[in-house]
C-alpha cells in the first residue's frame, strides 16, 4: 500500500510541472565544413597557397580596387597572419605597378570556426596616375607606336608599364627623342621628356613619363593643326629625285634662315634655324614616302645639323641651310672635313649621284675618314668643350628600311630650282631645269 502512494506522488508531481530544478542543460560540438566545402560568394577569392595570396593582391591592384576579401581554404598549410603579413610587404616593395601607385596595404583578419578571411585595404598615391589609366604591355616591341600616339595627342603625362624591360630611364628619353625626330609632324616642337623609373622583380619596369612643349592645349591643337595642313603635291610619276627636290625647293623657297628651331617654324612660320629646316625636311620626305634623318653633328667644328636622305636605295648627304651648292646630295667624302659627325650612327653615304659610277667614288679615303668609322679628336687649338653630341641608338651601317633607329632631322644648302629631273647627276649645279614637273603648295592651298 505504502509503494502504491509512492507512485502516485510521483505520478502527480511530473503532471504538475512542478520540481526541485529549473535549469537547462544542451550540449554543443563546432560545426566542421567537409574539406572543399567553404562557402562560394562573389567577389571573394580563395586562396589555398602562398603564391596564390600574392598573386591575389598584385591582382587588386592591377584592377584599380580599393578592397578585396580573401579565404583560406581550409588545407591550406601556412600561417595565414604571417603570410599575409609578408606577402602585402613583398608586393608593396617588389611590384613596380605597387611601388608607383600604391601608399599602403592593410588587412582585417578574421577567424571563423574552420577557416580564415582577410579583408584587404588599398590606399592609392594621390601623385600617381589613376590604375586604369596606365599603360601596360609584356614588351617593348610595340613601344614607338604608343610613343608616337602620346607624341601627337599631346599628352603631358603617362605610364608605362613593361613586363620585360632592360630600358633605363635614360633609355627612355632617348626613344620619345627619336620617336619624335623620325615624324616630326607629330607635334608642333619636340617635347622636353622627362622620365621616372620604378622597378619591380626582374625586369618589370614602369615608366612615368613628362612631357613639356611649351604651349597650351589650345596653342598645341590650333599648331598641329596648322602642321598637317602642310602638303607637298608633286606629279603622280614624280622619281625619288623629283621629290627630293621638291622638298628642298619648298623650304629654301619659303622658309627664312632664321634662330627658331621647330618644324612648325619651318613649315608653318617660315622661319628656322638649321635644326628646324632639317625636321621639316624630314616631315615633308616622310609624307611623300622617302626616307630621311636628321645628323646631329658639327660644321667648322660648331654644332650643327644636316639631312642623309636616301635615293634610289643609296643615301647622301644634304645641308639645305648652307649656302654652298656643294651641300646636296653628297657621299661621307665630299662632307668629311668641314663637316663631323659620329658615323657610326648613322647610314653610310658612299659616292655623290655624279660619281657613282666612279671607283674612287665607291669608298671614302682612310685620311678622309678613319677606317674604324669614329670620329677624331679636334685639333688641340680647338676647345675641348666642343664635341659632336653623341647618339643613343647603336650604329647603323646597312641601307636597310628597318634600319632608322637613329634620330630624324635635315640640313639646309644651294640647289638649283625645281624642275624635271631623270637623274640624280641633274640635281648638281650644272644641271639645266624647267618648271612644270614639280609642284609644291602649302596647306593653305596656295600656288608657289
Amino acid at each position: 500500500m505504502r509503494k502504491t502512494a509512492v507512485v502516485l506522488f510521483l505520478i502527480s508531481f511530473l503532471l504538475t510541472g512542478c520540481g526541485f530544478f529549473n535549469e537547462t542543460y544542451v550540449a554543443e560540438t563546432d560545426y566542421v565544413l567537409p574539406a572543399g566545402k567553404e562557402p562560394v560568394r562573389d567577389g571573394i577569392v580563395n586562396i589555398t597557397a602562398l603564391p596564390e595570396l600574392r598573386e591575389a593582391i598584385r591582382s587588386t591592384v592591377a584592377a584599380g580596387k580599393k578592397t578585396q576579401t580573401l579565404l583560406f581554404d581550409s588545407a591550406y598549410s601556412g600561417n595565414p597572419a604571417e603570410d599575409l603579413a609578408a606577402a602585402c610587404w613583398q608586393v608593396r616593395t617588389e611590384d613596380a605597378l605597387c611601388a608607383y601607385c600604391v601608399e599602403n596595404i592593410a588587412y582585417e583578419l578574421y577567424q571563423i570556426v574552420s577557416y580564415t578571411e582577410a579583408l584587404i585595404n588599398i590606399s592609392y598615391s594621390d601623385g600617381a596616375l589613376p590604375v586604369e589609366d596606365i599603360l601596360t604591355m609584356p614588351y617593348a616591341t610595340d613601344l614607338n607606336n604608343r610613343i608616337a600616339e602620346a607624341i601627337g595627342s599631346g599628352a603631358t603625362r603617362l605610364a608605362i608599364l613593361i613586363s620585360r624591360s632592360t630600358l633605363t630611364a635614360e633609355d627612355m628619353e632617348a626613344r620619345f627623342s627619336e620617336v619624335y625626330r623620325k615624324e616630326p609632324g607629330l607635334a608642333p616642337q619636340e617635347p622636353l621628356c622627362n622620365v621616372t623609373l620604378f622597378s619591380g622583380s626582374g625586369t618589370q619596369r614602369l615608366y612615368e613619363i613628362l612631357l613639356d612643349t611649351g604651349l597650351s592645349e589650345e596653342e598645341f591643337s590650333a599648331r598641329k593643326e596648322a602642321l598637317d595642313l602642310v602638303t607637298l603635291s608633286t606629279a603622280p610619276d614624280a622619281s625619288e629625285e623629283e621629290l627630293v627636290l621638291a622638298a628642298a625647293e619648298f623650304l629654301r623657297a619659303r622658309c627664312d634662315m632664321d634662330a627658331p628651331s621647330t618644324v612648325y617654324d619651318a613649315l608653318v612660320s617660315g622661319a628656322a634655324g638649321p635644326e628646324g629646316i632639317s625636321l621639316g625636311f624630314v616631315e615633308l620626305c616622310r609624307r611623300v614616302g622617302l626616307e630621311s634623318t636628321v645628323v646631329y653633328g658639327q660644321k667648322d667644328w660648331n654644332d650643327y645639323c644636316w639631312n642623309i636622305v636616301r635615293v634610289n636605295g643609296r643615301y647622301y648627304h644634304i645641308d639645305l641651310f648652307s649656302e654652298q651648292e656643294t651641300a646636296f646630295l653628297k657621299s661621307d667624302e665630299d662632307f668629311w672635313g668641314e663637316y663631323r659627325w659620329n658615323v657610326n650612327d648613322y647610314p653610310k653615304c658612299e659616292s655623290s649621284p655624279a660619281e657613282e659610277n666612279t671607283p674612287a667614288a665607291q669608298t671614302v679615303s682612310e685620311e678622309e675618314l678613319p677606317a674604324e668609322r669614329s670620329l677624331p679628336e679636334p685639333a688641340d687649338e680647338v676647345p675641348k668643350e666642343t664635341s659632336v653630341p653623341a647618339r643613343t641608338d647603336p650604329a647603323q651601317e646597312t641601307a636597310s628600311d628597318e634600319s632608322a633607329d637613329q634620330p630624324a632631322s635635315v640640313p639646309t644648302a644651294d640647289y638649283p630650282a625645281a624642275g624635271t629631273v631623270t637623274n640624280p647627276a641633274d640635281i648638281l649645279p650644272d644641271g639645266e631645269f624647267s618648271s612644270d614637273a614639280v609642284t609644291v603648295i602649302r596647306g593653305d592651298g596656295g600656288q608657289p
